[in-house]
């Protein structure tokens, strides 16, 4: 693996962004490449799965 594939994975694998559960309201923080690929989010209170939209 290339440095530059590296440092890509490093990067994006460890930006976190706050996302708000549909159901409880509740903010948390979570993965912003979950976010982007539009993956299934945990909600750490309620524990629904739920899809941030942009």
């Amino acid at each position: 693996m290339s440095i530059i594939n590296y440092a890509m994975k490093l990067f994006t694998s460890a930006s976190t962004a706050t996302a708000v559960c549909p159901v409880c309201g509740l903010k948390s923080a979570q993965l912003l490449s979950k976010i982007r690929r539009n993956q299934a989010m945990l909600c750490p209170g309620c524990k629904a799965l739920f899809i941030s939209r942009r």
